[in-house]
């Protein structure tokens, strides 16, 4: 039987003067992504914990394709001096499709001008029909581009 393991890349090209911020903004400030990317993350709400701290759980309101959505996740893996950052998703609708999904963001530099923003998503699908989760991906992938025009003041 073919595994249903997963794994989805995708990359964003942002200021480098953005990447300290898009980093913080995804480990500790998560309800700020709705303030530049509304039309995806409408809200996160802190579950238990602290902000950016391994451990803590939230509860992210998001949209995609125009349905609402909501999933529970834990802050798994923090990485400073590579700022990466690790989400693991236990409860939401997610979890109806998916055995396991971890969500990751690796801020890398490039040049003195610009970072990646890379997104990795690991995943089991709970069968075959499942689809893959390309508009996750697609949807942080922009919703990165927004929070550093955001950062710099550009209004889309």
């Amino acid at each position: 039987m073919a595994t249903l393991r997963r794994k989805l890349e995708g990359e964003a090209e942002i200021r480098a003067t953005a990447a300290d911020v898009l980093h913080d903004i995804i480990k500790s400030k998560p309800h700020h992504v709705s303030h530049a990317a509304s039309h995806f993350i409408q809200g996160v709400d802190l579950h238990e914990g602290d902000h950016g701290v391994v451990g803590s759980k939230c509860i992210w309101r998001y949209s995609l394709g125009g349905k609402p959505y909501v999933i529970k996740s834990v802050l798994e893996e923090i990485d400073e001096e590579k700022k990466y950052v690790k989400y693991r998703g236990i409860e939401g609708d997610l979890m109806k499709e998916y055995k396991s999904i971890t969500g990751a963001c690796h801020v890398i530099p490039k040049d003195n001008e610009t970072c990646i923003a890379k997104w990795i998503f690991e995943y089991e699908k709970m069968h075959p029909g499942i689809p893959e989760p390309t508009a996750l991906l697609d949807s942080w992938i922009e919703a990165s581009k927004h929070i550093d025009d955001h950062h710099h003041g550009i209004k889309k």
